[in-house]
């Protein structure tokens, strides 16, 4: 998604993102387009009656002359299910507390590609409206060809400003802004007839309100009473810090197999902010030929990744450093305490040393150390030289790695996409 206040990390076959878009404007070598319209649809489905996601989308590309190609990108998708809100299990049960959600999202992009000697320069504009989440995305991007047309540098810029409400905030005219700024340097280079490499570099930056209003925390207290716990169905909101810096980093590269008749894609991306985490994801798709107008494309997708700095399934503002739950968030290995603000119990004025609570806090397992693996298979057939069909299927799966998040928070989804296209 360009944006959601859900926040749901949905594998999506189409994506509506400038940042997205900056990183597929190395692929092509041409300004070149096929003059044509694709139509999807995809149902993304979770286990256990959770999220279902069901997506509509028309992707358009017209050629307008030798030198300049237009294409764009329109989607409509609804949201309905149930998601964690971030609280913990009630007592004598595993099952995470689970919100309903439902809403509607409309998105797109247009882009145009204008090529200018060896110039290319790509203006695109995205855009995206839920009834609590509104995005608009500006991009641009300038390519330079060399080496015989076989070395294409690209430089990109991507700007979002978004506007954000929902379930923790006062009302729906609440209205939160977020702004993000990503640059991206990429290069993509012809390794001979069958093979090329692409490798690109993005600094992102983003402001504002990051947190996600329909994530809320559980906070326990040991002393002096229980009276003073949040309720384990009905948590507090969470607070994540109102700045991220990420780096990126993306190396892929597919290779045409003549003996086979068919090619392997293979991209590896390295992912690091300064919330504190790692990620690494390793994608490989192998398209093999049947006949002249039958392809089939195995693929697989592999996500591993470390904990924000501020994340914990239930937080403590116990004396005691360590929870049951083996979370050490009360006092540290120093004697030093991991909260900012008044020692004293908060509200109180009594003199025990509870500290009060941390500076940001958040229980979204999204932010929890955790590995995620996709796999499927896609199969096209191409009825005309004018006509084509799509049909994949996709099993997607989280898992996490810590051995204190609830195992009820992570997702397994089924996803199926359909597809028809016309070129003239």
């Amino acid at each position: 998604m360009i944006g959601s206040s859900k926040g749901l990390w949905v594998p999506k076959i189409l994506q509506c993102s400038t940042l997205a878009a900056l990183i597929q404007l190395i692929l092509p070598l041409r300004v070149r387009a096929e003059n044509r319209v694709n139509y999807r649809y995809e149902d993304y489905i979770e286990d256990n009656d959770r999220i279902r996601v069901r997506t509509h989308s028309v992707y358009v590309e017209q050629e307008l002359n030798s030198k300049v190609a237009v294409k764009g990108n329109f989607i409509y998708d609804g949201i309905s299910g149930a998601t964690p809100n971030g609280g913990v299990p009630y007592t004598g049960s595993d099952q995470v507390p689970l919100q309903i959600i439902s809403d509607i999202r409309r998105a797109g992009y247009i882009e145009a590609a204008i090529a200018t000697g060896r110039f290319i320069t790509r203006p695109q504009i995205a855009y995206s409206e839920e009834s609590d989440y509104r995005s608009i995305g500006l991009s641009l991007s300038e390519s330079i060809e060399f080496n015989k047309k076989n070395t294409l540098l690209t430089v990109g810029l991507a700007r979002n400003s978004d506007k954000v409400t929902g379930y923790w905030l006062s009302n729906k005219s609440d209205w939160k802004n977020k702004d993000t700024l990503d640059v991206l340097v990429g290069l993509t280079q012809l390794l001979g007839p069958k093979t090329y490499l692409t490798v690109n570099l993005t600094l992102g930056m983003a402001d504002g309100y990051l947190s996600d209003p329909y994530k809320g925390v559980y906070f326990r207290y040991d002393y002096p009473g229980d009276d003073i716990n949040t309720d384990p169905s009905f948590p507090i909101p969470e607070r994540r810090p109102e700045h991220r810096l990420k780096k990126v980093g993306y190396l892929g590269i597919t290779h045409f197999v003549t003996a086979l008749n068919g090619s392997i894609d293979a991209n590896y991306r390295f992912h690091h902010d300064d919330w504190g985490t790692q990620a690494h994801t390793l994608t490989s798709t192998w398209n093999q030929k049947l006949g002249d107008r039958i392809t089939v494309s195995p693929l697989f997708r592999y996500h591993r990744q470390s904990a924000a700095d501020f994340y914990a399934p239930v937080f403590t503002g116990s004396n005691n450093s360590i929870d049951k739950n083996g979370v050490n968030i009360a006092q540290q290995a120093d004697g030093s305490y991991l909260f900012d603000g008044d020692l004293g119990y908060p509200g109180t004025g009594t003199p025990f040393a509870v500290p009060a609570w941390p500076q940001y806090f958040s229980s979204d397992y999204r932010l929890s150390e955790l590995e995620t693996y996709t796999a499927g298979v896609a199969v096209r057939w191409d009825v005309t030289d004018q006509i084509s069909l799509d049909l994949a299927y996709k099993r997607y799966a989280m898992f996490a790695l810590d051995s204190i998040s609830y195992r009820s928070s992570y997702p397994q989804a089924h996803v199926i996409t359909v597809g028809m296209g016309f070129q003239w």
